[in-house]
């Protein structure tokens, strides 16, 4: 899988952290073969370097809420999307490795 969708499952499970109450992650519940959470996966079996993984769990939510913030406050059709936040996010990954977004 490449790097660019692993970084975005652990920033999906990050930024839904605070509100999973009955499940673990994006893989509901842990069983004997795999954890419930994703990001506990990608750790796990080093899909991602684990400081990637801490700094995309410590900062990306907050990050993206205050980007929806912000655009919460300007209107509809002058709001910068969330393709400009996500091309940001994937700025840490290589170039050649990047998704090719339709434009």
């Amino acid at each position: 899988m490449p790097v660019w969708c692993l970084r975005l499952i652990v920033l999906v499970e990050a930024r839904a952290a605070p509100r999973l109450h009955t499940v673990e992650g994006l893989w509901r519940k842990s069983t004997r073969a795999r954890p419930g959470r994703m990001t506990d996966f990608i750790r796990h079996e080093r899909l991602l370097p684990a400081d990637d993984i801490d700094r995309i769990i410590s900062e990306a939510p907050l990050d993206l809420i205050q980007f929806q913030d912000v655009a919460a406050s300007i209107p509809v059709d002058e709001r910068p999307t969330m393709r400009s936040w996500i091309e940001r996010f994937n700025a840490a990954v290589p170039a050649s490795q990047r998704p090719r977004l339709a434009a």
